[in-house]
């Protein structure tokens, strides 16, 4: 999964996204696949940035809407 995929799954910018990976990053909790200025993400890594997502009270887009 793609950062602006979750930026859209949660209805926020991008950079907020960045952001909260860096975090995460800086505390040793994910690791992202860095190729060619690119970030992806791989399964565990989704899960534990969608819950801190979920922690700083951000919602996901409800899939009808």
């Amino acid at each position: 999964m793609k950062a602006l995929q979750l930026a859209k799954k949660y209805r926020c910018r991008l950079n907020y996204i960045y952001q909260v990976l860096y975090d995460l990053e800086a505390k040793g909790l994910i690791e992202p696949d860095r190729s060619r200025s690119r970030l992806n993400l791989n399964e565990r890594d989704v899960i534990i940035l969608e819950k801190e997502l979920q922690r700083r009270e951000y919602r996901r887009l409800a899939k009808g809407a």
